[in-house]
């Protein structure tokens, strides 16, 4: 082959494994980004289920106020 011709080809390999190193340091700050939004999200998830863990115990108690309430109601209602 020409030595011309392969120091073109091989120019335009350093080239292309330029721009795909390029892209892979994309790709990898890409995934860096996306795991800490992915943490954070995790973080109010959690946040998210203690807050209704504590709403579910306050319904659950203003469910049983009203239950002991009406039940109250019945008897001096039946009286």
């Amino acid at each position: 082959m020409d030595k011309t011709f392969k120091n073109d080809e091989l120019e335009k390999l350093k080239i292309e494994n330029a721009r795909l190193l390029a892209a892979l340091e994309d790709a990898e700050y890409e995934c860096e980004r996306l795991e800490i939004i992915n943490s954070n999200l995790e973080r109010q998830l959690s946040e998210a289920n203690r807050e209704l863990e504590k709403n579910i115990e306050i319904l659950q108690g203003f469910k049983s106020d009203i239950e002991g309430l009406v039940s109250s109601f019945e008897k001096v209602k039946n009286e």
